[in-house]
């Protein structure tokens, strides 16, 4: 903690902290490093479980990954075997959903759980105590915060659970921001889309619908795709729209998919084309994850650039960088009829690359193939 002028021990300013994580979400682990030194803490973490998040995630500062790996394969994270789960669902079963749980919790769910496994590992690994709160409960899911500790740590003080309160009352409203930012996206692209004409769904990792554009919408009015729940489905060949996604979502699965839609005798054929967007290194759950295109942009290089700039947010330049290396010429070619630099196309092409989730010019060519072809 910082001191005031009368020289009393001062806290940092919780929301900027974690404002400035849920605006960028790299500095979540800052965040989280923060509000373990500040609560004398070996370990800050944000985990994220259940429901329809899109994936579980596991944040912890200053943690072996391997670990994390360990125990997502043990399934410690049951709450006959996890006395933070147990403690936490008792208290939601009993309708107290955020309360700040500590160790006296976990002494009374610890004699209850049905094996000592995670136990021992949370000694053998140096963190048996600690505190925690769920900052969300919803049908995506539980986002939790809490710290971990030692022995040496020892257990958390009132004091020291007081600070991580006014912490978690920060990153509470951190979570729910970045959640509505990553929805949010989804909504921009289907904006994207129409902008160009397009017709567009936009899905998430499980491949339920987060959105989609005007032109899509007269598809499912048409019925030409079929809407059930969040789940958009058609006769096709050689896949089924279904199976389209699944294909798009699975662990391994396709970059890029394309499916020819059943339609009546009196409607034109269509033609529906899957692109899986650049992954992240992790999400609060609802950012898009593929986006699936009726009968494609046009393969003029105005229209391929526009839905690069939707489909990947390369700015106009880019984009047609991007056309022109997919052409094949060359890097000076390309920076003379640009007319820049050979250092300033270095750094657009870098920007590509970050863009479109690729690490090279191979990796480039790829994920233009299907698009440009």
């Amino acid at each position: 903690m910082a001191a005031d002028a009368m020289g009393q021990r001062t806290e940092p300013d919780w929301d900027e902290i974690f404002m400035q994580a849920a605006l960028q979400p790299d500095r979540w682990l800052d965040a989280l490093a923060t509000l373990a030194s500040q609560t004398g803490s070996g370990h800050g973490q944000l985990i994220g479980v259940g429901g329809a998040r899109e994936i579980p995630f596991n944040l912890v500062i200053d943690f072996d990954a391997d670990l994390i790996d360990h125990f997502a394969a043990s399934g410690w994270g049951a709450e006959t075997h996890n006395f933070r789960v147990a403690a936490s669902n008792r208290h939601v079963e009993r309708g107290y959903y955020d309360p700040i749980l500590h160790e006296d919790h976990y002494d009374r769910v610890i004699p209850h759980l049905a094996s000592p496994d995670y136990l021992d590992w949370c000694e053998e690994i140096g963190i048996p105590f600690g505190c925690q709160t769920n900052l969300v409960i919803d049908n995506f899911g539980i986002v939790g915060l809490a710290t971990l500790r030692n022995r040496k740590d020892g257990r958390t003080t009132a004091a020291q659970r007081r600070i991580f309160a006014h912490g978690a009352k920060a990153a509470r409203r951190a979570v729910r921001l970045q959640e509505k930012l990553e929805g949010e996206q989804a909504k921009l692209l289907a904006g994207a889309f129409d902008a160009i004409q397009v017709s567009a769904f936009i899905v998430d990792v499980r491949g339920q619908l987060l959105a989609h554009s005007s032109g899509a919408d007269a598809m499912l009015d048409a019925g030409d795709v079929r809407l059930a729940g969040r789940s958009i489905d058609a006769a096709g060949a050689p896949f089924t729209l279904r199976q389209a996604v699944q294909a798009l979502i699975a662990d391994g699965g396709l970059d890029h998919v394309r499916t020819r839609v059943a339609t009546a005798e009196d409607r034109p054929q269509l033609v529906i084309e899957g692109f899986r967007l650049p992954e992240r290194d992790w999400s609060l759950g609802k950012l898009p994850h593929a986006i699936l295109i009726a009968n494609g942009p046009r393969r003029d290089r105005a229209g391929v650039a526009h839905y690069l700039a939707a489909i990947y947010r390369l700015s106009p330049a880019e984009a047609d960088i991007a056309v022109r290396l997919f052409e094949g010429k060359p890097r000076l070619r390309i920076a003379a009829e640009r007319s820049v630099t050979a250092e300033t196309l270095r750094g657009q092409i870098k920007q590509i690359y970050l863009k479109c989730g690729v690490d090279n010019e191979a990796g480039l060519m790829r994920l233009l193939a299907p698009i440009l072809a």
